[in-house]
């Protein structure tokens, strides 16, 4: 046997040995993944094919992994509750300390926003003012350390929808109303003829951080997901007061 034939054999035998032990690629190649939140306009828009500026921002971070994306829109507890049985992968839109109430390991936060006062604009509020008034607030949400846990200082009127809460002010029949920045950008835009009655406070009430939040319960594999998440280091839609940012 020439030398040229066994050095040929030589590069065999190791090939043989080394493919078993190459590394697994990390990239998710089509394994599908299902991400929810609750409607939540204009983050969340309910729809044939949800759309919203998460859910945008959610699709292209997670196909740009390599995944197969679908986007859920559930009634909040039916995302919890989704998630927690592992039919749902992920939640992206959880707030900030519920994750021991939820049951959810949070990855990264994946918005930055502030809560604004919008009060009439014949008896304007700032943030400072809000305690002690008649404010309107969705039922059910958590507005942060820094309001709830002063809560027992305002007469909360508590209410199904954020348009609820714009029509309540407009009218005089709550002092003031809670909202998150861009939703009430989003309502004064659609109804003009409410947004002429409104003044909206020049400092937050609060400052919320949500997170992308993954199921304990989920059969995706995490250690995939995870090197792409700390690899590209997504960064938070931004929206706050001094901020116009995404």
């Amino acid at each position: 046997m020439d030398q040229q034939m066994i050095r040929l054999l030589h590069r065999l035998r190791f090939l043989l040995f080394a493919l078993p032990m190459a590394p697994v690629s990390a990239f998710a190649d089509g394994e599908n993944i299902i991400a929810a939140c609750s409607p939540w306009p204009p983050y969340v828009v309910d729809g044939e094919k949800p759309g919203g500026i998460l859910v945008d921002y959610v699709e292209d971070l997670l196909q740009g992994f390599g995944y197969s994306v679908r986007i859920d829109v559930f009634p909040w507890k039916r995302a919890i509750e989704a998630a927690r049985s592992g039919n749902v992968d992920v939640i992206f839109c959880a707030e900030e300390g519920q994750a021991k109430t939820y049951g959810l390991e949070y990855e990264f936060p994946i918005l930055i926003s502030d809560t604004v006062l919008l009060s009439h604009r014949d008896a304007p509020l700032e943030a400072s003012q809000v305690w002690h008034h008649r404010i309107a607030l969705g039922a059910g949400y958590w507005y942060g350390d820094a309001f709830e846990s002063r809560r027992q200082d305002v007469d909360t009127i508590e209410v199904v929808d954020d348009l609820t809460i714009l029509r309540m002010v407009a009218s005089n029949r709550a002092d003031g109303g809670l909202m998150e920045k861009a939703v009430l950008d989003s309502l004064l835009h659609t109804y003009p003829e409410l947004a002429e009655m409104i003044h909206v406070s020049s400092e937050p009430v609060t400052t919320q951080t949500f997170y992308f939040a993954t199921s304990p319960a989920t059969q995706i594999d995490m250690r995939h997901l995870r090197q792409h998440i700390t690899k590209s280091r997504p960064k938070p839609i931004i929206q706050q007061v001094n901020s116009n940012a995404l």
